[in-house]
């Protein structure tokens, strides 16, 4: 009327998506991960696919199962239960069926240590390799740790004076 679009609360929803897919579920992920670990605990992910439509009792899917955004009443055998309880349910006995079926391979843990390089130090009249004009230069690359000699005007370099005989 008068011109103007109907109120459809477009605008709220679209709001609402974008502050879904700024929510970061993949840090989620990771920390739900990580303090499971940390509590000796298993965690796997599970296909969330139907999960709303699917009964925990008897595992009839149909979307009319799903009577309300928080009902979920079974068409084959009656079973009524909140929404999210019942696909929470669902999901639990997926990943129980995908552990007994042997789905799961436990990964051998990884460990990842750092080796530093012990400096050696000369005593007595030991001659340098690098000429005075010359610098030793590491670079740590990986696991590793190459070396080079470069020319005095690189910065951040460990400055090494040759040992003088007397």
């Amino acid at each position: 009327e008068n011109g103007k679009w109907a109120k459809n609360r477009a605008a709220a929803k679209a709001g609402l998506s974008k502050k879904i897919l700024t929510a970061a579920w993949g840090k989620t992920v990771t920390f739900t991960k990580y303090k499971a670990v940390k509590a000796g605990k298993l965690c796997i992910k599970i296909n969330p696919y139907q999960t709303s439509q699917e009964c925990a009792e008897c595992g009839h899917i149909h979307p009319d199962n799903r009577v309300s955004q928080s009902r979920f009443v079974c068409q084959a055998c009656g079973h009524q239960d909140n929404a999210d309880h019942n696909a929470g349910r669902v999901i639990a006995r997926r990943g129980v069926r995908w552990l007994l079926s042997g789905g799961y391979q436990p990964k051998e843990s990884k460990r990842c240590r750092i080796f530093r390089q012990k400096e050696e130090v000369a005593i007595g009249p030991v001659r340098s390799e690098s000429t005075p004009g010359e610098s030793i230069v590491s670079h740590d690359i990986g696991n590793g740790i190459m070396q080079g000699t470069a020319n005095q005007e690189n910065l951040f370099v460990r400055r090494e004076t040759p040992a003088t005989t007397v």
